[in-house]
């Protein structure tokens, strides 16, 4: 720096300073005064300990007297960095205490002793026994060799296609209107299905990773997120700068928008250990999203009708609280979170907050526009910066797709992966996938546009009607409730309070009665109970009502006799305190389905 340069910034600097001064030499006898003051009063103290570290000097003087100076400061840095690392290591467990709870602290503990490790590794290998013995021949596998390699010979196309027709067989069959399963299929009739697989055929080969190559599907995906968006708050009658992207499914749509919210904190907040605040009803994708983002779950109970208040929010939100999450509606209960009070909180604060609206974003605007009372749950509710919505539920597009919708293009871009610095390239990816298919954003844009709007409110309609009726069937059973009030096509239910000596209905050995008669339904826990997703394949709630409570009935009585049931699982699951070794079974469980 030359002194030219030197002088004007010093001169600079003086200008800039030259306001302050007339303010500092009037605050210069408050800084005074209050410095002698200080001295005032800190002196009895200081005088009552003077004796006391004199002869505390002179202790450790004499204690260390044989040592010289310079291993006195060697000593003080090592004692210092034990220190530090012994509280590293109790600060870490004490966190993890927190984190799993004293009493799991323990078990876990337990369980560590080598006596007791070597008897939880047999156990474990009985339990994958079990578990593969139970599902021994319901995948078919008795009728032919499981595959272990290639075939040394390749085979004709009729007879791949007789060994899939052959195996396809073991699925369970779901007619049209007459469907016994939760969920699971969504679409609407033949004609809806055969258009979407002619449309999966036309598109089978493409993929919007490339974009100039495959530029009719990247269109087809701009339009279903606009579609979307419209009719969630957003598009010309909304809000015009909500956008998204697609994805393979709504766990991808609630990891892509985690992944933005926790970037989006870090950037503008500079929140580095993030949190995140959910109901324990909230879907399980967002424990998968801390589990793989490194964010601390901050797990909050519902109310009596089964809602996350804004009020548990609140009290739960931190400053290192990187995104709040409501549903609209939740799985387990099918009842909607207050996201308008739960977006208030958020706004308040400047808190991301995402609506999962995987299951109801496909009907809960048409319910509205046929008169139902919906509560205000998207874009139309400042304070709410994302949303998924699953285009292959309630959107009867093929199983693979769903839309990732945010309130702004600034906000989408924390979802995207840019790499400058690779020797392939420059590369930028919107999502977690690299190549995808177009096929199944395909049939998304089909679907949408065969339905439109008086084809979705026609096929609410009828769902809306159906799960209407056999919330009313289920609240003529004495010996079950709902969990509150449903808010579209999931109705949950429970056991009632039982009469003073009565015992409780086992809803688990009640699940199993209607497995034995075909129905599938969804268990639930904490509180037991089940749950049926209803969809356009249902035509009336009579049939499921009738087993219901014949089913009801033989439980209730002791009558039910159902061999190889999930009631015990769901019973141990229920009151077992190590949560720990339900998750082994769970573990074992998923080995099984992998490697057979």
């Amino acid at each position: 720096m030359t002194a030219s340069t030197a002088t004007r910034l010093n001169t600079l600097l003086h200008e800039m300073l030259a306001p302050l001064h007339p303010i500092a030499i009037s605050l210069q006898p408050w800084a005074e005064a209050g410095w002698h003051e200080s001295r005032r009063l800190a002196a009895p103290l200081c005088n009552a300990t003077a004796p006391h570290m004199e002869r505390a000097t002179a202790m450790v003087d004499t204690r260390l007297s044989f040592l010289a100076p310079w291993q006195v400061v060697l000593l003080t840095m090592v004692l210092t960095l034990v220190a530090v690392r012994l509280w590293s290591v109790v600060a870490t467990r004490a966190a993890d205490v927190l984190s799993t709870g004293l009493l799991q602290s323990v078990i876990d503990a337990v369980k560590a002793l080598p006596i007791i490790s070597t008897l939880m590794e047999r156990e474990h290998a009985k339990m994958t026994v079990k578990i593969r013995e139970s599902m021994r021949g319901k995948a078919g596998e008795e009728e032919e060799a499981v595959l272990l390699e290639l075939p040394p010979k390749g085979a004709p196309p009729q007879q791949v296609l007789k060994r899939m027709r052959s195996r396809e067989r073991c699925d369970v069959r779901i007619a049209e209107g007459d469907s016994r399963v939760s969920g699971t299929l969504y679409l609407a009739d033949a004609e809806h299905c055969g258009l979407l697989s002619e449309a999966y055929a036309a598109f089978a080969h493409t993929n919007p990773m490339h974009t100039s190559v495959f530029p009719s599907v990247r269109r087809m995906e701009r339009e279903v997120v606009a579609m979307t968006a419209a009719m969630l708050g957003g598009g010309p009658d909304g809000d015009p700068g909500v956008c998204g992207a697609m994805t393979s499914g709504g766990s991808e749509s609630i990891l892509t928008a985690v992944k933005a919210a926790r970037d989006w904190a870090r950037r503008i907040r500079g929140v580095r250990r993030p949190e995140m605040v959910v109901a324990v009803s909230a879907h399980a994708a967002f424990v998968k999203a801390a589990e793989y983002f490194g964010i601390k779950l901050v797990r909050v109970p519902v109310g009596g009708d089964f809602r996350l208040a804004a009020a548990a929010v609140r009290r739960a939100m931190t400053r290192n609280t990187a995104l709040v999450v409501a549903s609209a509606p939740c799985y387990p209960h099918g009842v909607i979170d207050d996201v308008a009070g739960i977006a208030e909180v958020a706004g308040r604060a400047g808190v991301w907050c995402h609506v999962d609206a995987c299951l109801g974003g496909f009907v809960l605007p048409f319910a509205r526009q046929l008169g139902y009372r919906v509560p205000a749950f998207d874009f139309a509710v400042p304070g709410v910066s994302s949303m998924s919505v699953d285009t292959h539920k309630f959107g009867m597009a093929h199983k693979g797709t769903s839309v990732v919708l945010y309130r702004s293009a600034a906000l989408r871009r924390h979802q995207y992966t840019r790499v400058t610095e690779w020797s392939g390239g420059l590369y930028i990816s919107p999502g977690f996938a690299g190549s995808r298919s177009g096929a199944l954003i395909a049939t998304a844009w089909a679907s949408m546009m065969h339905l439109g709007n008086e084809g979705f409110l026609r096929v609410t309609a009828q769902i809306m009607q159906v799960a209407a009726e056999f919330a009313a069937g289920v609240r003529a059973i004495p010996e079950l409730r709902l969990t509150g009030e449903p808010a579209m096509a999931v109705v949950g239910f429970m056991a009632s309070d039982p009469a003073p000596g009565a015992r409780r209905l086992d809803v688990y050995a009640l699940n199993d009665a209607m497995g034995m008669r075909g129905w599938h339904l969804n268990a639930l826990q904490r509180p037991p109970a089940l749950h049926m997703c209803f969809t356009a394949t249902h035509s009336s709630a009579q049939p499921l009502l009738k087993d219901l409570h014949e089913c009801v009935a033989e439980v209730a009585k002791g009558d039910s006799k159902v061999a190889g049931g999930m009631a015990p699982v769901y019973g141990m699951a229920d009151i077992s305190p190590d949560r720990a070794i339900i998750g082994e079974f769970l573990v074992a469980y998923q080995d099984v389905l992998l490697s057979g």
